[in-house]
């Protein structure tokens, strides 16, 4: 009830003021209000909150509450604790909301109100087609709140000694970051290697900004990364309630947006990082040339966006070349069986791709082998191998071939020239019947013989 008849004493000072003999500064619709800054494709409003007379010397003010904000600055409104008003319905500003937070704090609930209770304008909104500054024209005298869609903190202003008031946009510009693990290791950049199989684990840091306002991250990868929407955590927030994870339904190529609720941006009060994590599997779409490009941007307002960030995950590959150790030539030698271990000494698994190319298998992939055999065609190319070490463990030999007793050690470094050469000696062959074997027992045999007969005949001269 005390609300209703406030509201209808505001009124009726309204229209009683219309009336009033007052001197203005300028004619009505003489001024103008400039934002500095302007963000390209981001909405501007203005909206006259008070109505405002000044006489000719420019030493009285009075200002009114605009018929469209009375609720606003009402009792009940988000807006009376920060003014006076008297019995006639003119306004002051109580001096303990004079500082810059209880603007800002104003502000931001001033634009609220606009936007629940949709107040129209003072002029049509304006968006900018470039970045630099726009002007709202024909303003009368008054008290105004200028909002942008790039985020929630307003500019508010009055238009009494100053017809050409400008205002400098007021929400700063939000960053992103984003880098890849190497390994297990506490190294985070640009680029990581891994083999297929592997899980490659990504951080976003976002620098989020007061006023705050639509926030969403959008992640792309590349064909040859599995994302894991599981994996997907920010620090100190709850998944659910400050943000969303979304996978499906996008239709702007992206992976997957990550979409920060607008009760928890409008909780920032002063300008701090986020750490955003999850991770992905290298699978066997893994490009072995270029590597798997992982990119990050940030939106937020109704226009407004990062740079990309983007990383790289990159996998390689060697070969082996088993050959006749006499064999000067090295021409490739057929029916060698080889396990390729890690350096652990655990056995990985392989696709066989053709006769001379293998890749690792992508975790229980159907198909997968734990050896390969070598063929006369060529040498074998092993694919989405890390920067590591590897061991090739001979476990069968060509026929007529030693198998080797000791793993070679496979060390491999970035690009395609890894060759890894495997020399194979073969028996000695043993002696047999009718060859040379037999030659030497018969001539040793003759040799005894004759050795016999010489003792034989000393003896009897001797006696």
């Amino acid at each position: 009830m005390k609300l209703l008849k406030k509201l209808t004493s505001l009124l009726a000072t309204f229209i009683v003021s219309l009336f009033m003999v007052a001197t203005p500064v300028m004619a009505a619709g003489d001024n103008s209000i400039t934002v500095n800054e302007a963000k390209k494709g981001e909405t501007y409003n203005i909206y006259k909150m008070l109505d405002l007379k000044v006489n000719a010397d420019k030493t009285a003010y009075s200002y009114t509450i605009n018929v469209n904000w009375i609720e606003f600055f009402g009792e009940e409104g988000a807006g009376a604790t920060y003014v006076t008003i008297d019995n006639q319905g003119y306004v002051t500003w109580n001096e303990d909301k004079k500082s810059a937070a209880n603007m800002e704090n104003f502000g931001k609930a001033a634009a609220h109100f606009a936007r629940a209770n949709k107040v129209s304008g003072a002029v049509d909104a304006i968006k900018p087609t470039s970045d630099g500054s726009i002007t709202f024209s024909n303003l009368e005298s008054g008290y105004y709140l200028i909002t942008s869609s790039n985020g929630t903190l307003a500019m508010v202003l009055t238009t009494p000694k100053n017809p050409s008031a400008k205002v400098n946009e007021k929400n700063p510009t939000p960053s992103l970051d984003k880098s890849v693990q190497e390994d297990s290791t506490s190294k985070w950049g640009k680029e990581n290697s891994a083999q297929i199989g592997d899980t490659v684990n990504f951080k976003v840091t976002i620098g989020v900004q007061k006023g705050a306002k639509n926030y969403v991250m959008h992640d792309v990868m590349e064909d040859g990364l599995t994302f894991n929407a599981n994996s997907v955590a920010i620090k100190e927030l709850t998944k659910g309630t400050d943000y969303t994870v979304t996978t499906s339904g996008l239709t702007d190529g992206c992976t997957f947006e990550i979409r920060f609720d607008q009760s928890y941006l409008d909780k920032i009060t002063e300008a701090h990082d986020l750490e955003v994590t999850y991770s992905a599997v290298l699978n066997e779409k893994a490009d072995i040339t270029n590597g798997e490009k992982n990119e990050a941007i940030l939106t937020w307002g109704d226009n407004g966006s990062t740079k990309w960030s983007e990383t790289v995950t990159k996998t390689y590959q060697f070969k082996v070349l088993k050959y006749d150790a006499k064999d000067n030539e090295k021409k490739p030698l057929a029916g060698a069986t080889f396990q390729l271990n890690d350096a652990a000494g655990n056995v990985l698994k392989l696709i066989k791709v053709s006769d001379t190319e293998y890749r690792l298998a992508n975790g229980e992939e159907t198909g997968a082998v734990d050896s390969f055999t070598t063929v006369g065609a060529g040498k074998i190319i092993i694919k989405g191998v890390d920067l590591d070490q590897y061991r090739l463990v001979e476990t069968k030999a060509p026929a007529g071939y030693n198998t080797l007793k000791d793993a070679t050690v496979v060390n491999v470094t970035a690009g395609d020239t890894v060759t890894v050469e495997i020399a194979n000696q073969s028996g000695v062959e043993l002696p047999s019947t009718g060859g040379m074997g037999t030659t030497l027992f018969y001539v040793a045999g003759g040799i005894l013989v004759i050795g016999a007969i010489v003792l034989l005949v000393t003896r009897k001269r001797m006696n």
